[in-house]
């Protein structure tokens, strides 16, 4: 399983790389909304929510025609999921339901020769349903394996895609030193006042 995570990171990664070249050679890329002063992030995240990868992802994503198409596979698998395995999953509950409420009318049973008699009986019967059923849910299981591969491999495909705009918005758009040291100069000038007043108080206080 480790192998097929890393044989799909690997292929996944060779596809980004290649995706992102054809970008840089084929367009020149604005900057990103997400990235520009006042966006609407700078907004939402005033308010507390907001995840900038995937606004950059978002915007990259309805501009590039492999990753819309990847998107709506995947909005359409989460939206199926649910009818794959609702069947089996009414199916399951109704007999987990029975198995449950059995357990509690065979405490009520008094007799503990009886009681006995009947826990075997309805565990003997739930062994048989459990075996019944292996085949569903292992492969279950296995949707849930896959499940989280795949949303391990987007969230690589998420960061690999974004990485480039960030770091283009980097070497592009790094403010000049000047206000800083503007700013810094103006504390140390408050500095100097603050020691000032501090070094006449205390001249004041000795001779007092």
């Amino acid at each position: 399983m480790k192998k097929l995570i890393l044989i799909s990171t690997v292929i996944l990664l060779i596809f980004v790389s290649c995706e992102n070249s054809r970008i840089k050679e084929n367009q020149k890329q604005e900057t990103p909304e997400a990235l520009q002063e006042e966006s609407k992030y700078d907004i939402i995240s005033k308010r507390g929510y907001g995840d900038i990868l995937e606004s950059l992802y978002g915007e990259l994503a309805s501009k590039t025609p492999e990753l819309k198409e990847l998107e709506n596979k995947l909005d359409t698998l989460s939206a199926v999921k649910g009818d794959s395995t609702k069947s089996f999953d009414r199916y399951d509950r109704k007999n987990q339901s029975y198995y449950s409420y059995a357990d509690n009318h065979v405490k009520q049973i008094n007799d503990s020769v009886l009681r006995k008699q009947m826990q075997s009986l309805i565990l003997s019967s739930l062994k048989k349903y459990n075996s019944k059923i292996y085949r569903h849910t292992e492969l279950l299981k296995s949707i849930d394996r896959k499940s989280m591969t795949l949303g391990d491999l987007h969230e690589i495909l998420i960061i690999t895609t974004t990485l480039p705009l960030i770091e283009k918005y980097q070497n592009e758009n790094l403010p000049g030193t000047k206000s800083i040291n503007g700013y810094l100069k103006q504390l140390d000038k408050a500095v100097e006042i603050e020691n000032s007043l501090l070094e006449k108080n205390d001249k004041k206080g000795k001779k007092e």
